[in-house]
C-alpha cells in the first residue's frame, strides 16, 4: 500500500486543459514549467471546481502549487490515510473559495482543509505556511 496519491506528468501546457475545464485564466500557453513532463509526482490534496480536479503536488526546491489533473495520469490513485475533507459552503472559513471560485470541496492532509489561513499560505507561497507543509510532510529542501 502506498503512502502517498502519485500523478505521472503527462505535460505542462494549458494546451492538454479542455476549454470547459478552464476556470482560472488558462489559456494553451499557460505553463506549468516547474512540472517535468515523465515525471511522477506526489499528490498532497484535491481541490474540486466544477467538473475538474485540481492536485497540490510539489516539483523538486519549489513550494507546493495546484495543477489542473488534466496534465497528469494517475499512477497510484489511493486515498492516503489521514486525508479530511472540506465542504466550502459549509465552512465559514472557506465558504469564499466557493463564492468566488466555485470550488466545493478540499480533500488532503488535515492542516490544509481545517486551517484556512495555511491553504491561503500555501497559495501565496508563504514561507512560514510552506514550512509547515514540508514539516507535516516530511520533506527536506
Amino acid at each position: 500500500m502506498s503512502k502517498h496519491m502519485l500523478a505521472f506528468c503527462r505535460t505542462n501546457l494549458g494546451s492538454a486543459i479542455p476549454p470547459r475545464e478552464r476556470y482560472l485564466g488558462e489559456v494553451d500557453e499557460t505553463d506549468y514549467s516547474p512540472l517535468c513532463v515523465g515525471e511522477s509526482y506526489v499528490v498532497y490534496a484535491l481541490l474540486f471546481i466544477f467538473d475538474r480536479v485540481d492536485f497540490l503536488v510539489r516539483a523538486p526546491e519549489q513550494p507546493p502549487f495546484w495543477v489542473p489533473s488534466s496534465l497528469f495520469r494517475l499512477v497510484d490513485a489511493s486515498v492516503p490515510a489521514g486525508w479530511e475533507f472540506c465542504i466550502t459552503q459549509s465552512h465559514p472559513d472557506y465558504k469564499s473559495l466557493f463564492d468566488v471560485f466555485k470550488i466545493s470541496c478540499v480533500m488532503g492532509y488535515p492542516l490544509l482543509v481545517n486551517e484556512y489561513k495555511h491553504y491561503i499560505g500555501i497559495i501565496e507561497r508563504d514561507p512560514v505556511e510552506v514550512l509547515r507543509f514540508m514539516e507535516i510532510e516530511h520533506i527536506s529542501g
